[in-house]
C-alpha cells in the first residue's frame, strides 16, 4: 500500500487526522487475523444525494463498524462536499421502516441519525485527466516512488499518490451518479488507470482485483464499460498488471435527497441487494461481497448480497453456483476468514475454492447414487472437517482431483464469463426506467397529444389547496389512473415480450436470470405469476418469442422456398395471430389500480416532488394556482427515457417486432417525453418507410443506451459485442503476440 505522501497536495482536502498513526497500523493488519474489521479504502465518485448518504453513514468514525475505513470522494466541483477547505461534515436522517418490502404509510416509522464525513476530497473538474495519457513506456517500467506529482485529481483518489488520508490504493471505486454519467465518468476512470498501470502504480498481478462499479447498474453499465474501455485504450495496450473487477447493482439502494449542503434525508432502503459481478468466478464475487458488505452496511441491517447471472441461485435463475460457494465460505471460513482475515490475501479464496469443488463433487456423486458420494455427501469434506488455522489454511497444497477442479470453473461462468447476462438483467429489470416515464406522462400530460407542437407539458397547481408547494411524483402522479395503466401495459406486457425473447436468444437452455427476477421487486412479481402473467406465459400467448426464434434461424441459415412465399412487399414474413393484442394481460385492469394504490400509498416514496418549473409570471395569481412545466434536465428524463425505454425498443427492434404494434405504449411514452426534450429518440408516427426503422433512423439515437446506438443491429452482432472484455483487454492479440514469437512460426 502507499503511505501518505510528502508531496503537498492543494487540490485534495482532508479532516485533521488525529488517528493517522492508528489508520498507519491498520493497514497492516490486512493480513493478519484481528478481531476488528479489515483496513479498506472506497473511493465514491460523482456528487450524488447518494455519495452524501455514505457519506454520514461511513464517515461516522465513532461506530465500531467504520474502523479501519478510509473514505474518499471525488467530485467534479467542490461545492457541496467542502466546507472551509475541509471536507463537509453530513447529517442523514434516516427513516427507518418496519419493512422494507412493504413500506406502507399506515405502518409505524422511526428516525435514526447518521453524522459523519469522508477522510479526502479530491476535485476533478479541471484537473489534467484531459491531458494525453503518457504511455510511451508500454512496459511500465517507471517506479512508484511516491513522488509523482504530475498525477491528476483522479490519479491521486485511486492511487493514494500524494493523498492527504493514509488508505493507499483504493480497493473499491464506486460511482454514485446518474445513470446518464456512467460513460463520461468511466473514461475519466479508464483514462486514469491506463496512466497509472503504465507506470506500475496500481499495484502488482498477485493483489487483488479493484472493484469498478455503480450502486445503479441500469442503462448497460457493463456496455458503457467496454465503450469506455476500448476508446481510452492506449496504443499497443494487451492487458493489466493488476486485475479488475466490475460490479453494478441492480436497484440503487436509497431513496435519499438532500436540499441543504450537510443534510440529507434517507426516505428508505431498497428491500433487495442484488449485484452483477465481472469477471464470473468465485474469487471476483467473494472479494466483492468482503466489500460490498461494508459499503452497504450489511452487518448492521442483517441484508445480504445475492449475485445474479448463470451462477446466481435458481430462484434467481442460475444454477446455484454461488449457492454452494457461500456454504463452503461460512463453514471453512467462520463468515470472517476471507473478509476479517484479509482482503488482500488470495489463498483463503482459493482455498475455499477448492473445497467447493470437491463438495460440488460429493453432491454430484450423491445425486447419481454413487456409493462413495453418499457417504460423504452425509459428511462434511476432508478439508472442511480438518479445518486448520488460517495460516495452515493459506500454506496448504490440495491434492488431487480436489487440485483439478480448482482449475476447472463452473459451466455457468465459463458459459458467460463477463457475466453479461448478470448485467442484463440489471439493464432489463429496474423499476424506475419504467415507473417514472409513466408517471411523468400520466402527471403532465394526460390528454394531450404527442403531434401537439403548443404540447409542453404545462398543468396547474394551487399550493394552499393541495397543501404542498409542487405535486409529489408518487402520492399524486402515480395515483392517477393513467400511471397504473401504462405501467401495467408497459412492465406487465411489452417489456415482457423483449425479456422472454431476448433471454431465450441469449441465455443457454435451462437457466432464466433474467425472467426470473421480472417486475423489479418481489410483490409484484409474485403477484404476477401468480395471475399467469409471467413474462414465459406472455411470451407464448402473444407468439412473438416464437416468432423471434424463427427469425434468427433464418438469419441464420436462410428461408425456404415456402416461407419465402408468405412475405410480404418489405421482404418481411407475414405472421397471423402474433403480436400485442388486447386481453393478453391476465386481470390488467385489476393490476392497474392495485399498481396505482401502492405506488401512491408507500410510505418511502410519499415525500418525493415532481420535477417542476414554476412559471414565475404565474405566481402573482390571486388564487393561488401556479402554472407548472416538466423539469426535463432531471434525471426522471435524462435516465429514464434514453437509458431506459430506448433500450427496450432497440431490443425490439433487433427482434424484429412490429414496434407500432406491439410496443405501441413504449412508444407513446417515448414520443410524448421527447416533444418535451426537443429530442428524437425514436422517429415520431408515420415517419417509419422503407429502409427507415423507428429506433435506427432516430435523429438523436447516439444519445441513448438501445443497443444500435453502439452499431448494434442484429442478435449476432450482440453476442460479439458480449464477447468483448469489458476492461479493454485484447486477449486474441496476447495469444497471437505469443504465437508470433514461437520457435514454430519462425520457421515457416
Amino acid at each position: 500500500r502507499n503511505d501518505k505522501h510528502s508531496p503537498t497536495n492543494n487540490n485534495a482536502f482532508h479532516k485533521p487526522n488525529s488517528k493517522l498513526a492508528t489508520r498507519q497500523l491498520s493497514r497492516n493488519d490486512k493480513t493478519m487475523g484481528t478481531s476488528s474489521p479489515p483496513a479498506q479504502t472506497t473511493l465514491l465518485i460523482g456528487g450524488s444525494n447518494g455519495t452524501a448518504t455514505l457519506c454520514a453513514i461511513l464517515g461516522d468514525k465513532s461506530k465500531p463498524v467504520n474502523a479501519n475505513h478510509t473514505l474518499r470522494v471525488a467530485t467534479r466541483t467542490s461545492r457541496r462536499f467542502l466546507d472551509g477547505g475541509r471536507p463537509r461534515v453530513w447529517r442523514c436522517k434516516e427513516k427507518k421502516h418496519l419493512s422494507d418490502v412493504i413500506s406502507a404509510d399506515f405502518l409505524p416509522t422511526r428516525i435514526l441519525t447518521h453524522v459523519g464525513s469522508p477522510d479526502s476530497v479530491f476535485v476533478y473538474g479541471n484537473d489534467s485527466s484531459e491531458k494525453s495519457n503518457a504511455f510511451s513506456d508500454g512496459n511500465g517500467s517507471n517506479s512508484n516512488d511516491n513522488t509523482h506529482t504530475d498525477l491528476s485529481q483522479l490519479e491521486q483518489a485511486i492511487s493514494g499518490i500524494s493523498s492527504p488520508d493514509n488508505g493507499g490504493i483504493a480497493d473499491i471505486i464506486v460511482l454514485a451518479c446518474p445513470v446518464s454519467a456512467h460513460l463520461s465518468l468511466l473514461r475519466r476512470i479508464a483514462r486514469a488507470l491506463y496512466n497509472l498501470d503504465a507506470r506500475g502504480l496500481l499495484g502488482s498481478s498477485n493483489r487483488p482485483p479493484i472493484l469498478i462499479g455503480t450502486l445503479y447498474g441500469a442503462g448497460g453499465f457493463d456496455w458503457m464499460s467496454r465503450i469506455a474501455f476500448f476508446s481510452e485504450r492506449p496504443e499497443g495496450f494487451t492487458r493489466w498488471k493488476r486485475p479488475l473487477g466490475l460490479f453494478g447493482l441492480k436497484a440503487f439502494p436509497y431513496l435519499c435527497k438532500s436540499l441543504v449542503a450537510g443534510e440529507v434525508s434517507l426516505h428508505g432502503r431498497f428491500p433487495q441487494l442484488q449485484v452483477a459481478v465481472a469477471p464470473s468466478n468465485a474469487y471476483t464475487r467473494r472479494h466483492a461481497q468482503v466489500l460490498l458488505d461494508r459499503v452497504l452496511q450489511n452487518s448492521t441491517t442483517g441484508k445480504s448480497l445475492e449475485f445474479l447471472g448463470l451462477s446466481s441461485t435458481e430462484e434467481l435463475g442460475g444454477d446455484g453456483t454461488v449457492g454452494e460457494e457461500s456454504l463452503v465460505f461460512q463453514n471453512q471460513l467462520g463468515g470472517g476468514g476471507f473478509g476479517y482475515g484479509g482482503v488482500d490475501t488470495a489463498n483463503s479464496a482459493r482455498n475455499a475454492m477448492m473445497i467447493a469443488a470437491q463438495t460440488h463433487k460429493q453432491l454430484k456423486e450423491a445425486k447419481e447414487g454413487s456409493s462413495s458420494g453418499a457417504v460423504a455427501a452425509s459428511m462434511p469434506p476432508a478439508m472442511m472437517s480438518i479445518a486448520p488455522p488460517s495460516n495452515q489454511l493459506a500454506s496448504a497444497v490440495p491434492a488431487s482431483p480436489t487440485l483439478d477442479m480448482l482449475l476447472t470453473q463452473s459451466l455457468s461462468d465459463c458459459a458467460d464469463p463477463s457475466s453479461a447476462l448478470g448485467f442484463l438483467t440489471c439493464t432489463l429489470n429496474s423499476t424506475n426506467q419504467i415507473l417514472h416515464p409513466c408517471i411523468l406522462v400520466a402527471l403532465f400530460g394526460e390528454g394531450g397529444s404527442n403531434d401537439s407542437s403548443n404540447d409542453d407539458g404545462t398543468i396547474t397547481w394551487n399550493p394552499k389547496i393541495e397543501g404542498t408547494p409542487l405535486p409529489r411524483f408518487y402520492a399524486d402522479g402515480a395515483a392517477k389512473p393513467l400511471a397504473g395503466e401504462l405501467i401495467t401495459s408497459i412492465a406487465g406486457g411489452e417489456m415482457y415480450f423483449v425479456i422472454d425473447a431476448v433471454e431465450r436468444l441469449l441465455s443457454p437452455r435451462g437457466y432464466d436470470p433474467i425472467t426470473a427476477l421480472h417486475g423489479g421487486e418481489p410483490v409484484g412479481r409474485k403477484l404476477m405469476n401468480f395471475l399467469g402473467n409471467s413474462p414465459h406465459e406472455l411470451g407464448e400467448r402473444s407468439g412473438l418469442t416464437g416468432m423471434a426464434l424463427r427469425r434468427e434461424w433464418q438469419s441464420l441459415f436462410g428461408r425456404d422456398k415456402k416461407e419465402e412465399a408468405g412475405m410480404n412487399d418489405n421482404g418481411e414474413e407475414e405472421e397471423c395471430g402474433v403480436g400485442n393484442t388486447a386481453g393478453l394481460i391476465h386481470r390488467e385492469s385489476l393490476v392497474a389500480k392495485c399498481m396505482s394504490y401502492a405506488l401512491s400509498h408507500n410510505s418511502r416514496l410519499n415525500a418525493v416532488l415532481s420535477p417542476c418549473i414554476v412559471d414565475e409570471s404565474s405566481k402573482s395569481n390571486e388564487d393561488g394556482t401556479i402554472h407548472l412545466k416538466p423539469n426535463t434536465t432531471t434525471r426522471f428524463f435524462t435516465d429514464d427515457t434514453q437509458h431506459g425505454l430506448c433500450i427496450y425498443l432497440g431490443l425490439a427492434e433487433l427482434l424484429g417486432f412490429d414496434l407500432e404494434r406491439d410496443m405501441k405504449d413504449t412508444l407513446y411514452v417515448v414520443r410524448r417525453l421527447q416533444h418535451w426534450m426537443k429530442k428524437e429518440f425514436v422517429l415520431p408516427a408515420g415517419k417509419a418507410n422503407g429502409n427507415r426503422k423507428i429506433v435506427s433512423s432516430a435523429r438523436d439515437v447516439a444519445e441513448t443506451s438501445a443497443p444500435q446506438a453502439f452499431g448494434i443491429h442484429s442478435i449476432q452482432e450482440l453476442r460479439q459485442f458480449f464477447r468483448l472484455d469489458v476492461f479493454g483487454e485484447v486477449h486474441q492479440a496476447r495469444a497471437e503476440e505469443l504465437l508470433g514469437r514461437s520457435g514454430l512460426v519462425s520457421r515457416l
